[in-house]
């Protein structure tokens, strides 16, 4: 089991000695909030192999925080590799221990932080879910990610994090006879964006509240999630929250030869991000967790910086084209695509980015014009001929995404993109009246069959 959030510097001495011991907790994140608490992660964590860091400043100490402060925290972040993750950091609107402006302030500077040192954040979010997600997406969040840390939201809200490449933890909350509303979110949760922590020494589960938390007892609250869940075991939310935690903190690479550029019939393919705001039935990611694509593991545990990717590319001229692909949705990288795509312009290459065509539900449709004459051809996956199938084959979050896609592909066309729009001849989805429409709305149609990845 993987404890993604836990301050093991305040737990009693007892409590912290037993919880290194337990052999059932593969890795565990402590986290530091403000200067003292930073540094005692950063010592434990360098102490034990299975522990690793998040550091940042919490909402309540915003009015102390200053912009030298915030370099502090940078170039700790850049030196040690203990540190997994930038938080946690947020807003605070129940308590107000700082100033609201002030808390958002020092949330902007360090969400830009974590997008210069590519790292993800840990979310720290109460009675302020609104101006929480809009920061987020204003200050471009969504090309890190990150973890909703002791997450208590909404669905809506739920959703809209999932969106913008969020993982949403649920601590011992979810144990609590009052939080029905709570577990109504995390039984709606999609399983691949899932986590458990404990926040210990805080929020005790409930067969021990009262008294002080400790990461062991995390299976407390795996338990509960395992009856929320169909058909799922103890051992399955175990092996599934910890995988996720795995992947979004970069904690290992299960032996698999990470994959940031890769070639396929002369075209050079850039796995831009491992991030996607939909969860189609017939991807191999979503059935399998199987990510190989034609010889290729396409998986990156951390998304790769612009000078990586440029300096993989090399001679853009070398390739027929040069492909945003991957197994996530480029788009939600758009300044990192836009960079990329620049460069490989200004070299005389050609440039092709495979969508989900969903950019507009977190991009106002201004963005695409800045993407004129960077970007050649845009392959938009539809896989429906209408709304009730798109929700069934896609699973998106929001209930106005094929809405989306067609206004995404009417855009593109209006200007003056190449639009190729395809489908997957996955069961249940009627490809000739798909075609009809595509055609309908004046793009290209491509026929893609099932199980033929790459």
């Amino acid at each position: 089991m993987v404890d993604t959030h836990c301050h093991l510097d305040l737990l009693r001495k007892e409590d912290f000695e037993e919880t290194l011991k337990d052999s059932s907790l593969e890795y565990l994140l402590t986290v530091g909030y403000d200067k003292k608490t930073i540094k005692n992660a950063l010592k434990i964590s360098e102490k034990h192999s299975h522990v690793f860091c998040a550091i940042g400043f919490h909402p309540h100490e915003a009015d102390k925080v200053k912009p030298e402060d915030v370099e502090w925290l940078k170039k700790l972040a850049e030196e040690n590799p203990k540190v997994r993750a930038i938080g946690e950091i947020g807003l605070d609107f129940y308590k107000n221990y700082s100033d609201r402006k002030k808390q958002e302030e020092v949330f902007r500077w360090q969400i830009n932080v974590a997008r210069e040192i590519g790292l993800p954040l840990v979310i720290h979010m109460r009675n302020a879910e609104e101006e929480t997600l809009r920061i987020l997406k204003e200050e471009k969040a969504y090309e890190v990610g990150g973890i909703m840390h002791c997450f208590t939201g909404s669905y809506e809200t739920m959703k809209k994090a999932v969106d913008l490449g969020f993982y949403i933890s649920y601590s011992g909350i979810i144990t609590y006879k009052n939080a029905e509303s709570v577990r109504e979110v995390a039984r709606k949760t999609p399983t691949t964006r899932l986590l458990l922590e404990t926040d210990s020494p805080f929020l005790a589960p409930q067969p021990v509240r009262g008294k002080p938390n400790k990461p062991p007892y995390i299976w407390h609250t795996a338990r509960v999630l395992a009856q929320l869940i169909p058909n799922t075991s103890l051992e399955d939310v175990d092996r599934m929250t910890s995988e996720n935690a795995k992947l979004i903190l970069n904690l290992e690479n299960n032996g698999k030869k990470e994959t940031i550029t890769y070639v396929i019939n002369n075209r050079l393919y850039i796995n831009l991000t491992n991030k996607c705001n939909l969860h189609c039935v017939f991807c191999q990611r979503e059935r399998e967790k199987n990510y190989m694509v034609k010889g290729y593991w396409v998986w990156v545990s951390r998304d790769p910086s612009v000078e990586e990717v440029i300096r993989e590319i090399g001679d853009p001229t070398r390739y027929e084209e040069v492909v945003f692909c991957g197994y996530g949705e480029p788009t939600l990288r758009f300044s990192a695509l836009k960079e990329i795509a620049k460069y490989v312009k200004s070299r005389g290459g050609k440039i092709r980015v495979d969508t989900n065509g969903l950019m507009f539900t977190f991009l106002p449709k201004e963005k695409l014009k800045e993407l004129k004459g960077l970007v050649d051809v845009w392959s938009v996956s539809l896989n429906a001929p209408d709304r009730e199938t798109y929700e069934k084959v896609c699973k998106p979050a929001q209930p106005d995404a094929f809405d989306k896609v067609l206004e995404f592909i009417k855009e593109a066309l209006k200007e003056g993109f190449d639009v190729v729009v395809s489908a997957v001849d996955y069961p249940g989805v009627d490809m000739k009246k798909t075609e009809e429409l595509v055609k309908k709305l004046g793009a290209k149609w491509k026929y893609r069959r099932f199980e033929v990845v790459g």
